[in-house]
């Protein structure tokens, strides 16, 4: 007989299996890992912060990339090495609510953020001298405000669907927390969740791979125009890595969206635990 579990309760994880001799070096490299890449975040935050030459507008949406990764890395990882050094992994419920909300918001803001970017890209080299008087504070503002908002709504939407379903069950079948984690913990009907989340996944991933085809066709164009091949080999190289970089982050989240749902279907399926 399925009991709802009351709102204090603790969640238990999954979790990685690890065998206890591979348990300590597992934590020493998960904590290189994170320690280079808050380290590395910081110290892009603070120089664009402080030197007041690269207060420009390519710079401070690097600054934005770099709290954006700050908070999907602190979200996951500490609570990942705790995990390690453990056989039995509980998480508090509002804790894994928590822990799922800024996986979310890191992955939606940070898809929002490098559309802005292309964007940005764009202005700089297919409309160079009008490219200060386009890509102003007050636009960068409201650009990079839009992104940070519009990811931060579409998330609490997604949780506030989440959070009003009854729980009758206390076990996640994977490392870390995730909406989809946190919605199965129920026997109601998920159809609703299912639908919005699958919305939300093809609403930004549409929405930035469409900007980013239409600007880099624009840059394009424009390069193949351009005379002066160091201006050419400057946009090209500038444009190269941006979309290596969201090349690789859309590929991750693709990744973890499917592992995500089969390890839950996997899970769920194996334990027995339909309702």
């Amino acid at each position: 007989m399925n009991t709802t579990i009351d709102d204090s309760s603790m969640l238990s994880l999954e979790g990685f299996i690890v065998s206890p001799e591979a348990a300590h070096p597992l934590f020493l490299l998960t904590l290189a890992v994170y320690l280079v890449n808050f380290i590395g975040n910081v110290t892009v935050f603070s120089v664009i912060v402080f030197q007041k030459n690269l207060h420009e507008p390519m710079y401070l949406l690097l600054c934005n990339m770099s709290v954006c990764d700050l908070i999907g890395s602190t979200a996951i990882m500490p609570r990942l090495m705790a995990d390690f050094l453990t056989e039995v992994r509980y998480i508090s419920y509002a804790a894994c609510v928590v822990q799922a909300f800024c996986v979310h918001f890191y992955g939606s803001a940070a898809q929002l953020i490098l559309t802005v970017m292309a964007y940005d890209r764009y202005i700089a080299i297919c409309d160079p001298l009008r490219y200060n008087s386009i890509m102003t504070t007050s636009t960068l503002v409201k650009l990079c405000s839009l992104a940070w908002g519009g990811a931060f709504v579409l998330i609490i939407i997604l949780f506030a669907l989440t959070l009003r379903l009854p729980r009758c069950r206390s076990r996640i079948g994977h490392a870390y927390c995730s909406n989809a984690a946190l919605f199965l913990l129920s026997c109601a009907d998920t159809t609703v969740n299912n639908m919005y989340g699958i919305f939300i996944t093809v609403f930004l991933s549409g929405l930035s791979f469409l900007v980013i085809v239409w600007t880099y066709s624009k840059i394009l164009i424009t390069c193949l125009y351009k005379r002066q091949s160091s201006s050419k080999s400057k946009a090209i190289h500038t444009c190269a890595t941006h979309l290596t970089v969201y090349s690789i982050f859309e590929f991750s989240i693709l990744f973890s969206i499917i592992m995500l749902r089969f390890q839950n279907f996997v899970f769920y399926r194996h334990k027995g635990l339909q309702c």
